[in-house]
């Protein structure tokens, strides 16, 4: 089995795909960075990074993703999460509402009755929130906090002590928030220990992928993809996210909620991460921010890839089932060619070397980001890949575009990757990369067995012409009884296309072909044609219907123009009445064939299972 480095293959049309969303967002120079702090005031403009996580674990990445940066207002999310997790949501509720306040992220946002902050992405609601995390025997308070951001993003990640410090400095306003919340009961006692911890808190540091892998957590229902983790209680992650959705993106919510339809957090840093739930996250960095205070380049990325990819709520696919819905080898599922048993011997050495990869369900781009994994991943252990689309209900525009690029890399490395569509050919011609499209599986798993005895057999394993002492149904007899026997026999000829046999007809002979192809068929319950096998040069037909009342269960047809030896009802009488002895090893030979040809359907079938054609 030939196999290749995954490196070979180039990188994941992913990847590829995100490469070019940030060298068309570099341009885009509307915004200004935030001057809070002198460390945020000194970040580079042009910065751009996009890292997308899945809950699978698997992470795409281009631009500056390994730069860090203090993760600030995103921190609001996780530590509203480890107050869920320490105080229930009801303890969470009576001291921080879920409302969206329609203000920007410092307003003093407080409800006239009871004191409560709007929600806790508000400064205020994150302070209060903060206030909210218990110190305990496992930790101080902001031990804790750094202990959960840290297990989400699946590495330790630390508190830069310079921004910290400059965040007390200019945190004058911050403070007002919180001895406004004391003196409404919101916060119990001296406020400076949570306003210390709130600073502290917003001086994190990560980089783009720690931010992915953090919001593919929530994505996963709070275990870490990576990791494996159980971080959070779905039930606080569905909180959460909940409240993201509506308040993450402060005074622009209802915009983000159309354009991009996402739970999502921003920082003032230039930091955004949203979350596909059950599927992925993305996470933008990029320093300059629009009058909201979100980073300009930030909500353009990920309104660009909830265009192109389909990720809007609205929008994207279920999530009943896995999109792959099975892996298997041609070892497993031969094709419905029957082989002679030279062909058998290089297809069952090399069965491994061709991969079937079933799809099923809606391909959007979670679906499709699995699809073309998996697809990847077979193309390096296997030399030819068949992906099979006759199952999927619904596919995204940019479905295709993605296979047709992963098999223009599979084909550089000297491996192949072809499609089975019931539409041969449709939606494919136009691409840059033309897709080699079979129509049914049964085709596609015979392409992929010639190429295999094209590649690893001899002549002998597909010969276009046999002589008829050739015939596998004679190969257990002597030299002296195939003559015999054959001298019997008498040819025939039929066009293509021509019926030979019909269900139902009487037993008319045993046929040995010696050129051209069979279709052995049948109709199913419906009244479908089903193919059942092909049979070659050097095979037989016609000899089951001498156990089954002498009439055939099925139909043979000719595929192209078919010579054969026919050993008619007549001459086999005549072989039993004068030579009894040679009519058993005649009958000895077909009851072996036929067991043979038993268990080889034994073994189609148990292909067939994953799809029937």
């Amino acid at each position: 089995m030939s196999t290749v480095a995954m490196s070979k293959l180039g990188p994941s049309p992913v990847t590829e795909y995100l490469r070019r969303v940030v060298e068309d967002l570099r341009p885009l120079t509307d915004g200004t960075v935030n001057n809070s702090v002198p460390e945020l005031a000194a970040a580079d403009e042009n910065i751009v990074g996009i890292a997308v996580a899945t809950v699978d674990g698997a992470l795409y990445q281009a631009g500056d993703t390994k730069l860090e940066f203090c993760i600030q207002s995103i921190s609001k999310a996780f530590t509203y999460a480890q107050a869920l997790t320490d105080r229930g949501p009801e303890g969470v509720f009576e001291k921080i509402d879920v409302e969206p306040s329609g203000d920007a992220f410092n307003e003093i946002s407080l409800q006239p009755e009871t004191g409560r902050p709007a929600n806790p992405m508000i400064n205020a609601g994150a302070i209060a929130a903060t206030s909210l995390v218990r110190n305990t025997s496992h930790g101080t308070r902001m031990e804790r906090i750094l202990r959960l951001h840290s297990r989400c993003a699946g590495r330790q990640l630390r508190i830069n002590k310079n921004i910290q410090s400059q965040e007390h400095k200019a945190g004058d306003r911050n403070r007002a928030l919180g001895w406004l919340l004391a003196s409404r009961g919101i916060i119990e006692g001296d406020p400076t220990g949570a306003l210390e911890d709130y600073f502290g808190q917003c001086s994190i540091m990560l980089n783009c992928v720690d931010l992915a892998r953090m919001g593919a957590t929530l994505a996963a229902g709070g275990r870490n993809p990576v990791t494996g983790e159980r971080v959070l209680d779905p039930e606080v992650v569905s909180d959460v996210l909940s409240v993201m959705s509506t308040c993450g993106m402060y005074d622009d919510a209802g915009r983000w909620a159309i354009r991009v339809g996402l739970p999502a957090k921003s920082g003032v840093s230039g930091g955004v991460v949203t979350v596909l739930p059950g599927q992925l996250a993305v996470a933008v960095f990029s320093p300059p921010l629009d009058r909201h205070g979100n980073s300009v380049r930030g909500v353009a990325a990920c309104e660009r890839l909830t265009k192109d990819l389909d990720l809007h709520f609205a929008r994207t696919e279920r999530k009943g089932h896995s999109t792959v819905r099975s892996e298997y080898t041609l070892a497993e599922a031969p094709s419905l060619v029957r082989r002679n048993e030279a062909a058998t011997e290089v297809l069952d050495a090399h069965g491994e070397d061709a991969r079937i990869i079933e799809l099923q369900g809606d391909l959007r781009f979670a679906g499709a980001e699995t699809a073309v994994r998996t697809v990847r991943d077979a193309a390096r252990r296997s030399s030819y890949v068949l992906v099979d689309i006759r199952q999927v209900d619904d596919m995204a525009r940019f479905v295709l575009p993605m296979l047709s690029r992963t098999a223009e890399q599979i084909e550089k490395t000297g491996h192949h990757m072809v499609l089975v569509a019931e539409k041969s050919g449709e939606n494919t011609r136009n691409l840059e990369h033309p897709l080699t499209v079979f129509a049914t599986r049964a085709e596609a798993l015979t392409w992929a067995e010639d190429q295999i005895l094209e590649r690893f057999g001899g002549p002998e394993c597909t010969p276009d012409k046999v002589h008829s002492t050739r015939s596998e149904l004679l190969s257990t007899l002597g030299e002296e009884d195939v003559e015999r026997i054959r001298s019997r026999t008498e040819s025939v000829d039929w066009k293509a296309g021509t019926t030979v046999l019909r269900t139902g007809q009487k037993f008319n002979g045993v046929y040995m072909v010696t050129s051209g192809n069979v279709e052995v068929s049948r109709r199913s319950p419906q009244g479908d044609r089903v193919e059942l096998e092909v049979i070659g040069p050097g095979m037989s037909f016609g000899e089951i219907a001498l156990g089954t009342n002498m009439r055939h269960l099925v139909s043979f047809t000719a595929l192209t123009d078919v010579s054969a030896r026919r050993l008619s009802p007549e001459a086999i009488q005549g072989i039993e009445e004068e030579d009894p002895r040679l009519a058993l090893r005649w009958w000895r030979a077909v009851s072996q064939q036929a067991l043979l040809r038993i268990e080889e359907r034994w073994r189609q079938q148990a292909g067939e299972t994953h799809t029937v054609d």
